[in-house]
Formats: C-alpha cells, structure tokens, sequence
C-alpha cells in the first residue's frame, strides 16, 4: 500500500504535536532557576502602609503610617518616609503621644527607631492647661521603654509656656521630660 502526500501531512502534524508536547511538559517539570538574594537597596517596599506594633504583652502599643515603607536588604532596618505614629497609652497609663517626622528607621533590632530631620511630637487627648508640643531634629525613639532622646536642640511649648535646651530625653510613659545644655523658659502667665 502506498501512501500518497496529502496523507503524510496529518501524520507529520501528529508527530510535530507529540514533539512538542513532550518538550513543554519537560520544560514545566524543571524548577525555576533561582536568583541570589538581594544584599544592597531596597528587597521589598509597601506604599501607604499602615502598621501595628504591640508590645511583649501583646497590647497595642504603636501605629505607624506613612507614604512608603522599604525593606532595606544591607541593615534589615525599615524605612518609613513621611512617617505618622501614634503612641498608645498603656493600661491606666497617661495619655499617648502623636509623633511625626520625615523619615523613620526602624532599626534590625526592632526595639529602636531613628526619627529623621525635624521631628514634632503631640500629646494627645489632654486638656488645654496640659497640652504639651515637642519638637526635635534627629530624635531617637526607644519603642520598648518609650522613651526619646536627641542631642539636637529642642522646643518644647504647651498653653502658656514655652522651653528650649540643647539636648533633651522624654519618657512619655512618666510623662518626664528632661533637657540638659543652655536651658531657656518662658512662661506667660494668665491676664485675667
């Protein structure tokens, strides 16, 4: 029996088609080939994040927000650009504290954070005649103990007074502040 041209070609497909088949299937078995992982610049980054940090007890004790927030592959430090946190109160503990700055580096050991260029910090939800506004450049914040320090030159202002020193720790749990260099007060008294 002779097979004639047109017969020979649905065979050819055939046999091209049982080819190829067998090579994608080969193809999808092999596993990917793997990349080196990332040692410098940022591995992963989130934009407008909004994040959550509780203490060893497990109570609320930070919320962070911001523009952007990156991995940084060389420190493991987090970067948060334009950042906006906010600082709990703990339990039957004073009022919290509203802190914002340009850039926050949460550092590898996840217990410190470096607040970079101007810093301001708000206490929140206290009465007039308690308010209290601080304001800082380079301010390190301890997120463990909360507490801040910087050895930049601060303001601090509430309703009728208002402080400058050249360097300052504030421990927003006691509510203490202390300024250490030139110290300069200002209060004005209330004009009835």
């Amino acid at each position: 029996m002779r097979l004639r041209g047109s017969s020979l070609a649905p065979l050819l497909g055939l046999g091209a088609l049982a080819a190829f088949s067998f090579w994608a299937n080969e193809a999808l078995q092999r596993p990917l080939a793997t990349t080196t992982p990332r040692a410098v610049g940022a591995d992963h980054s989130f934009s407008a994040p909004h994040a959550r940090l509780f203490d060893s007890e497990g109570q609320l004790a930070y919320e962070a927000r911001g523009t952007r927030l990156e991995h940084r592959a060389e420190s493991g430090d987090y970067i948060l650009e334009q950042a906006d946190l906010t600082l709990h109160p703990r339990q039957d503990g004073p009022s919290g504290w509203h802190i914002r700055s340009e850039r926050a580096r949460f550092l590898a050991d996840r217990t410190h954070a470096m607040l970079e260029n101007m810093v301001e910090a708000e206490r929140l939800g206290a009465p007039p005649e308690s308010a209290m506004r601080l304001k800082a450049r380079d301010v390190t914040l301890n997120l463990e103990t909360h507490t801040a320090e910087s050895t930049a030159p601060m303001s601090a202002e509430g309703q009728h007074w208002q402080s400058r020193a050249d360097t300052f720790r504030a421990d927003f749990t006691s509510q203490q502040l202390l300024q250490e260099g030139r110290v300069h007060d200002r209060h004005e008294p209330l004009r009835r």
